[in-house]
């Protein structure tokens, strides 16, 4: 369903325009944040085989995330997922919050401000998924694509980490052996595509290795872009951490 949607917002921006409001995940106004797209990123999406009215969805997308982190709903839903699931605060009490790192195997980290990177990703934001090795994410990046990392995500800002509600315990450790398997393949500057599999943006590598597992991280599945902050928005990912 997703993919045959995803060929009709390529073909046509009118129908994206059309498909947009009906959902109401778009809604804007003159206080709604703007984010234009990088002379540098446009260059590589265009490369990659978007179309302007592709490139014009995902700008649709990153203001959509700017909103949704100016009007604090991922503060709220981590409230309230914490609430839920009555997260503990004490890395001593809880692995997921060790000293040095953030999360335990298969878990997802989601920054909504990649500045402390220093990287055009695209889109604001960054989403990574902790490894089966210790200490180390699986994350893609624009310069060397999927490659082991440093899980330093505790000591950067903006951060959100996040497990997958309903998730065992296998379902996690695939998703973290689906992520190291694509240790080495190229970044995907085509956003609009995120079956592909010989190449992945951030986002969609964590997308990918959940989806493996018949889960859906996604938030927004009417189309076919999925951003970092979709996926900590997702009904599916429960905020367990945020600073």
């Amino acid at each position: 369903m997703k993919k045959v949607l995803s060929l009709a917002f390529s073909a046509s921006l009118a129908l994206s325009i059309l498909l947009l409001p009906s959902a109401n995940i778009y809604a804007a106004d003159e206080t709604s944040p703007s984010y234009s797209v990088s002379d540098n990123s446009y260059q590589e999406m265009k490369a990659a085989g978007m179309t302007d009215s592709d490139i014009e969805l995902l700008r649709k997308h990153n203001e959509n995330d700017l909103r949704i982190i100016k009007n604090g709903e991922l503060e709220e839903k981590a409230l309230n997922d914490q609430k839920t699931s009555q997260s503990l605060t004490d890395s001593l009490e809880n692995p997921r919050l060790a000293a040095s790192s953030l999360g335990t195997v298969g878990d997802i980290l989601v920054a909504y401000n990649a500045s402390s990177w220093g990287i055009d990703f695209g889109y604001p934001g960054h989403a990574a998924i902790v490894s089966l090795i210790s200490g180390k994410t699986v994350e893609s990046f624009p310069d060397d694509g999927v490659q082991y990392h440093t899980n330093d995500w505790r000591s950067r800002s903006n951060v959100y980490g996040m497990s997958v509600k309903g998730a065992s315990g296998s379902q996690y450790r695939g998703a973290a052996q689906y992520a190291a398997n694509q240790i080495g393949k190229r970044y995907n500057w085509n956003f609009v595509d995120p079956w592909r599999e010989d190449r992945f943006y951030c986002s969609q590598l964590v997308w990918k290795a959940w989806k493996t597992q018949g889960i859906d991280v996604d938030y927004i599945t009417i189309d076919p872009v999925v951003t970092p902050m979709e996926i900590a928005k997702s009904g599916n990912t429960s905020i367990y951490y945020s600073n």
